[in-house]
């Protein structure tokens, strides 16, 4: 399936979660805001959402310093 994340197309196999797909590029979803189809997601349903055909991520990393 096709999910859009950050403006880019990713083909992903079916049954990911959006805790899934950020494990699969590379990120830490502990560390990671998500906005899923326009609207902001709580880091406890990331493991809870399946993705869809189409679906669109804007996935920000956390980064804490001074």
């Amino acid at each position: 399936m096709k999910i859009i994340a950050n403006s880019k197309v990713f083909e992903k196999p079916e049954n990911l979660t959006v805790s899934d797909f950020i494990k699969s590029i590379g990120a830490d979803p502990r560390r990671s805001v998500v906005e899923y189809n326009g609207k902001a997601m709580r880091f406890a349903q990331f493991e809870n959402i399946e993705l869809r055909e189409g679906d669109r991520l804007e996935i920000m990393k956390v980064v804490a310093g001074g």
